[in-house]
């Protein structure tokens, strides 16, 4: 599945480290999405995730080949300061 949200061209997104290794996969998921998955999860207190697999792939605007992971764990520290 593919991301056509408009996340993808915000600024935000290019100061996130590139992953360009694809160890853990991340390459291409889109950090958009994984750091609205991040917040979702830390304003809910569930646990951090390591797996980002189900989420949308995206090669567009600033969050190309951006490390989904470290967007996670932005999201979710965010999320989990807002919640409390």
């Amino acid at each position: 599945m593919i991301c056509k949200k408009k996340h993808r061209y915000l600024s935000e997104y290019a100061t996130l480290m590139d992953a360009q290794d694809n160890i853990n996969g991340g390459r291409h998921i889109c950090a958009g999405c994984a750091y609205e998955e991040g917040v979702k999860d830390g304003m809910e207190g569930y646990p951090r995730r390591n797996d980002l697999s189900h989420l949308p792939y995206s090669q567009a605007g600033t969050v190309r080949h951006k490390d989904a992971k470290e967007a996670y764990d932005e999201g979710y520290a965010y999320g989990r300061k807002i919640s409390q």
